[in-house]
């Protein structure tokens, strides 16, 4: 494949990225652009992720239980998305080197910066709006959460946890004048008072806050605390409601996770099916308050493949994350210097993911998925695969230290 090509192809992998925090529809429009460009071109040897054997098995598994299902013909969405993982194919193969990995990165910071300062903007509103009406359905930090330029507050914020897991460990690269964007995205991701996000952060920083030097630490801890520090008594205001009054919301979360568990006894193999849980979960639920908070998912990513599409599907799901976690940790050990930082943004972004899937169904929320199979498919590519160009001009791909290579390293 020419390089003018695959250059353009890389555009459109991190166009595809970048449209997510906008826009689903132009993101999967980029997507498909994407892939056919790459099909037209003419690939070489494709490189494969690692964890592609049992993505592939929890694919298959999620078709056996569409199939068993009473009802297929509306789980037919689950397979649909099925196209959505092609974006970790393509990051895999185009964003192969530091250099594309900075620049992938420094795109989707700056975009999500935007989208956050629109966000702040809409919390102002609605925050002034809330004042005057004392109604809870204005309130900012509960019911009307802001959103950017999505269509949910929790498409939003866990678009945002992502990038800002992801950019903690970039910023080695990225320099001091990415502190602004990263200021801005943290305090969305404050102002954005989703608990499962505030949780999924802590843990992405902590998973990489020992490999990062302290300057860098400062530089991301300081403004955030600040925001904090300023919102504390919203901060508050949110959490208390938490621990007081039953709240519908969250009370309903200990219902849900209740109800998954009954329906995966009754369906332990091949679950209720996809996209069956809301047509399901009144059987299970003994209340009689339905009408006061959503039940189309279970919030929360194990019990709901489980209760949806069976043991089985789960752990391949399961696998699915395992064998990311043992590729990036293996790959942290493998990568030069200058590429560490793309594993440990991954593992970030992955580490955030998962604590925050605790509390969410994040893993069905399209737009999230995108993101987070871009972030943990670079390292395939970019950390420890370089392309090399001996004396005769022959390319090589090779998982090798590029501090050692007797080769010219070209991007």
């Amino acid at each position: 494949m020419p390089d003018r090509r695959e250059l353009w192809i890389f555009i459109l992998t991190v166009a595809t990225a970048a449209a997510v925090l906008v826009s689903i529809a132009g993101a999967e429009t980029l997507l498909a652009i994407a892939c056919l460009a790459w099909l037209i071109a003419g690939p070489r040897r494709i490189l494969w992720p690692g964890y592609v054997v049992p993505l592939c098995a929890f694919m298959a598994m999620t078709v056996v239980s569409l199939v068993a299902s009473p009802q297929p013909e509306i789980g037919m969405g689950v397979v649909r998305k099925f196209v959505l993982f092609s974006m970790g194919l393509i990051a895999t193969n185009f964003v192969r080197t530091p250099w594309r990995a900075r620049v992938s990165h420094g795109t989707l910071l700056a975009v999500a910066a935007l989208a956050s300062a629109v966000a702040l903007v809409q919390f102002g509103l609605a925050y002034l709006r809330f004042l005057s009406t004392q109604n809870l359905a204005d309130d900012p930090t509960v019911l009307a959460r802001i959103t950017g330029f999505m269509g949910h507050w929790m498409t939003f914020s866990g678009e945002q946890l992502l990038v800002w897991c992801a950019a903690v460990p970039s910023m080695l690269f990225l320099g001091r004048r990415w502190s602004i964007p990263l200021t801005a995205v943290s305090a969305a991701l404050i102002l954005s008072f989703t608990r499962s996000v505030w949780l999924g952060a802590i843990a992405g920083f902590l998973v990489v806050v020992f490999m990062i030097p302290r300057r860098v630490l400062i530089g991301v801890v300081l403004p955030a605390a600040v925001v904090a520090g300023i919102a504390s008594g919203l901060i508050y205001h949110r959490v208390a409601m938490s621990f007081g009054p039953k709240f519908a919301p969250d009370f309903s979360r200990l219902e849900m996770l209740s109800a998954g568990f009954r329906m995966i006894q009754d369906h332990p193999l091949f679950g209720v099916g996809p996209e069956r849980i809301h047509t399901e979960f009144p059987r299970y639920y003994s209340g009689n308050d339905l009408a006061n908070f959503y039940y189309g998912h279970l919030h929360n990513n194990i019990v709901q493949i489980a209760a949806e599409r069976g043991l089985l599907c789960l752990a391949s799901f399961l696998w699915f994350f395992f064998a990311l976690y043992a590729d990036l940790l293996s790959m942290l050990k493998r990568a030069a210097d200058d590429a560490q930082w793309i594993v440990l943004s991954a593992l970030a972004a992955l580490t955030g993911f998962v604590v925050a899937g605790l509390f969410e169904y994040n893993f069905g929320d399209s737009e999230v998925l995108l993101l987070l199979l871009f972030f943990v498919s670079a390292p395939y590519g970019a950390a420890v695969r370089v392309e090399m160009i001996d004396e005769s001009g022959t390319r090589l791909h090779s998982e090798v230290d590029v501090h050692h290579l007797p080769f010219e390293i070209r991007d």
